[in-house]
């Protein structure tokens, strides 16, 4: 399982056996470089962990464990997790700030405890069954066992073609879970559960004013950026010329002069955001470095690309992800990034629905488009007439997309007619409408914004942060997201909804905090993320991947899929979004199962 894994830690590995028990790590070298390698013990070996993320606020709580008695013998961030559950027990984990995935054994109480982060940041994945509990970072790990009887989760493929994602702790392999944000598993000899340590709450309102809200945003993100540099290697960062990475390289340019910043760039200029990062780094003073998305390379490279992303959950966005991250690695080893931003602060056009319904239900606290930050004509301008008025009234009409903020790629009778019998059998009932249902209920805002961007916080963010984690690590690179901070994510549950799409303004309160800081063209242009040219690039330079993975032969090799509707699929010539995106749904299993079902291991 280790050696599986040697991409995300190719400095050294270690390992640590007990009775009954076995627990390995691969390190990639951050802090502390000499003294730092795992599992780590504390001062009567009694509690071992392995430990992959970083603490940002380690350095507080070592003062505090110093203070109460507990001796250090490493300057890492990761000896303070032994200490901390020495002092605190399991309550130690409401105590930190940072991203993590952990792997805890005390010995005497013959206890073991897999944590995750808050939000999902670090990844881990269990298996429980007579023979024990297997965990690790990634899926692949599992397929290191040649007797271990793997088959896809039915449930899990309903899930992807319908919404692109999976929810809940399943895996695309059955029996595989994943351990859910912000939750323990702890097992012993009375037997395994699942304890959740944080909830994402606060819904106050308590901050109403603009100013007040940019102020504390601007703020909370320069400490928390500030937090997030520690490292004694090399560091950088993302920058696609958006409000959300600009805003990160602006505040980390204030520490480190030159800040090494990469950025990726295709031959559509509808897509193409080059213009806006180069300003940026010109503005701060950054060194870009930039890489040419060619879309001949991308056949070459889609295996490739499948087997670190683990689950074939990922949207195209994917590819210049991929590219970035490759060229990125070549230069620093730890990156910031500006994930997070739309979910916790409102940057996403499928919001403005549930506003403009707040804004007709509830208090109307921040209407009117004179009080935005733009005007209605500016808007318009930005972000088009389609996003501005003709997506909330689409949103009335589509009932998934207001419901839940994303529309189904697939629906419930296309879902039957592609997936083959034998998986639907198993899987009979099952809609992850239900479950986003039950989610959005547990939220404990009623208002509407409050709750589809709750929604989206619980289940697309995590898929988010765990598809940029496999790309980072895929090149030994570790991204870290400094506006998902603890400070960060409390202050955006403190802000009135009605504040955080002001006059219909998407991320109002980080626009007004970056007015004076950054380009204006930054924070007006229109919001474009890792958008691709996938029309062209299917019908073009992937035209001859997708004839051979959605070929019969293919299609029955994997055995998935009914072979007559996916060759409808393919032989139809893509023409639109939707097409495209359901031709790379199915397109995104195939080569999955063909490598973690039928080959077992990459190509």
């Amino acid at each position: 399982m280790a050696r599986t894994l040697r991409h995300r830690g190719p400095d050294k590995d270690g390992f640590y056996e007990d009775k009954g028990l076995t627990i390995g790590y691969t390190r990639l070298s951050i802090i502390d470089l000499e003294t730092g390698d795992q599992p780590m013990a504390n001062e009567d070996e009694s509690v071992w962990l392995v430990h992959n993320g970083e603490l940002y606020n380690y350095k507080p709580l070592r003062a505090r464990l110093k203070e109460a008695g507990h001796r250090f013998r490493t300057q890492c961030d990761t000896e303070v997790y032994v200490h901390a559950y020495e002092e605190w027990g399991l309550d130690f984990l409401t105590r930190l700030d940072g991203m993590f995935a952990l792997g805890l054994w005390d010995r005497p109480k013959r206890r073991l405890v897999l944590s995750r982060d808050p939000l999902g940041v670090k990844p881990v994945y269990y298996r429980v069954d007579a023979g024990g509990i297997v965990f690790a970072s990634e899926l692949k790990a599992f397929l290191s066992d040649p007797g271990a009887q793997l088959s896809l989760d039915p449930q899990a493929l309903i899930d992807y073609m319908t919404f692109q994602n999976i929810y809940g702790s399943k895996s695309f392999i059955r029996g595989i879970h994943r351990l859910p944000p912000g939750h323990s598993l702890v097992a012993d000899e009375s037997g395994t559960r699942l304890v959740r340590f944080w909830e994402l709450d606060g819904y106050t309102a308590s901050v109403k004013s603009s100013e007040a809200a940019a102020e504390a945003y601007a703020g909370s993100l320069a400490e928390s950026v500030s937090d997030q540099l520690m490292s004694d290697v090399p560091l950088g960062s993302h920058l696609s010329g958006g409000m959300d990475s600009s805003s990160v390289v602006l505040a980390a340019s204030a520490h480190i002069e030159g800040l090494p910043v990469f950025t990726a760039f295709f031959d559509d200029p509808a897509l193409d955001e080059m213009p806006y990062a180069q300003e940026v780094a010109d503005a701060v003073g950054a060194r870009m470095n930039e890489v040419k998305i060619d879309p001949h390379r991308i056949p070459s490279e889609f295996a490739r690309m499948t087997w670190h992303l683990d689950e074939p959950k990922a949207g195209p966005g994917m590819i210049p992800a991929w590219f970035v991250a490759e060229v990125a690695s070549r230069h620093v080893r730890v990156v910031l990034t500006g994930h997070g931003g739309d979910e916790m602060f409102g940057g996403y056009p499928a919001y403005l629905f549930p506003y403009y319904m707040g804004y007709l239900t509830g208090p109307r606290d921040g209407w009117g488009p004179k009080r935005g930050a733009t005007s209605l004509g500016e808007r318009l301008n930005q972000e088009g007439l389609k996003r501005t008025v003709g997506l909330p009234v689409y949103s009335a009409f589509r009932t998934d997309l207001g419901a839940f903020g994303h529309d189904s790629t697939f629906s419930a009778r296309q879902v039957r007619l592609l997936v083959a019998q034998r998986h639907l059998g198993t899987a009979r009932g099952h809609d992850p409408r239900t479950y986003l249902n039950e989610v959005r209920a547990t939220c404990p805002s009623r208002a509407p914004l409050d709750r589809l961007m709750f929604l989206d916080a619980k289940t697309y963010l995590p898929s988010l942060l765990e598809n940029e984690d496999r790309i980072s690590m895929a090149f030994s690179l570790e991204a870290r997201v400094p506006i998902l901070g603890q400070r960060m994510v409390r202050l955006s549950t403190e802000i009135a909804p009605a504040l955080r799409l002001r006059g219909g303004t998407l991320k109002f309160v980080p626009r007004m905090a970056m007015a004076s800081r950054l380009p204006r063209d930054v924070i007006s242009h229109r919001k474009v993320g890792f958008s691709v040219p996938l029309v062209r690039w299917l019908r073009e330079d992937m035209s001859g991947l997708v004839d051979s993975a959605m070929s019969r032969g293919a299609v029955e090799a994997v055995g998935i899929f009914n072979p007559e509707p996916v060759d409808v699929l393919r032989t139809r010539e893509v023409r639109s979004a939707k097409d495209a995106e359901r031709v790379w749904t199915i397109l995104r299993v195939q080569e999955w199962a063909r490598q973690f079902l039928v080959q077992r291991g990459p190509t």
